[in-house]
């Protein structure tokens, strides 16, 4: 089964929930993870996108963590039991926010910059909140030319993989590459981040909900995986695609 762990769906910004049931069965997509869009706190409409249909989708909230009531709202999200996480920003999130994240034992869907992601600080907290399940967004939002050969940054990014409570999403390429589809520049990074979180904590989105993006778009994204990396196991593969965010997000998916 194929979960895409990263689509954006809306009443404003992005298209209705509506429009991705019909991608899901165009694209062979069993499952999803719903995603908040940055800017938008108000989680009433991802909310009932789960509770109408908790077979095919698990959903991240967002919490604004300059918000002196975050840690509350957060217990709430977790008290209510719908939503499997709430994204938070690497830097600048409060330590009573992650405390609410780690009495809940959410997954916290984790945003750049880059810096951010792969500093000293945000190591701490991850070390400090092993409850949370941290999922490190598009490979940590590296804007691959930033990081050539050596790879220092990226590597600093990779200490995160020692902490079994990591993982990360391949996803976001159609930006953060610096080549077009299918994105060659990409792989020693896919191949670094294999060796270091193992396809078990590797999670795929195939950027429905990218601007201007089609039908082609998304299956292209499927085929980026299937035809593109031949580094990948056929149980790799599968893990990638799609059980590796079943596990993490919990059974549906």
């Amino acid at each position: 089964m194929i979960v895409d762990c990263h689509v954006h769906v809306g009443l404003t910004k992005y298209r209705p929930v509506d429009d991705y049931l019909d991608a899901m069965k165009t694209h062979g997509i069993g499952r999803a993870v719903l995603v908040q869009h940055l800017g938008n706190s108000d989680n009433e409409y991802l909310e009932r996108c789960v509770r109408e249909r908790p077979d095919l989708f698990a959903g991240v909230a967002l919490v604004d963590p300059r918000d002196s009531g975050a840690p509350r709202l957060v217990h709430e999200i977790g008290e209510r039991g719908v939503l499997r996480g709430v994204r938070l920003p690497a830097g600048g999130t409060p330590s009573g926010v992650w405390r609410a994240m780690d009495t809940h034992r959410l997954v916290a869907s984790v945003t750049g910059p880059f810096d951010d992601v792969a500093g000293d600080a945000f190591l701490d907290v991850v070390d400090r909140n092993p409850g949370v399940h941290f999922r490190l967004e598009h490979l940590g939002w590296l804007k691959l030319a930033d990081d050539p050969p050596p790879y220092r940054g990226f590597r600093r990014f990779l200490r995160l993989a020692e902490r079994r409570n990591t993982s990360t999403s391949w996803s976001g390429f159609f930006v953060n590459a610096g080549t077009p589809y299918p994105y060659p520049d990409a792989e020693p990074y896919l191949r670094m981040s294999l060796a270091a979180f193992g396809a078990d904590r590797i999670m795929w989105s195939g950027d429905w909900n990218r601007a201007g993006g089609t039908d082609a778009d998304y299956s292209a994204a499927v085929a980026h995986v299937t035809g593109h990396m031949p580094f990948l196991s056929a149980e790799d593969r599968d893990r990638v695609l799609g059980r590796s965010a079943g596990t993490i997000f919990g059974g549906n998916p």
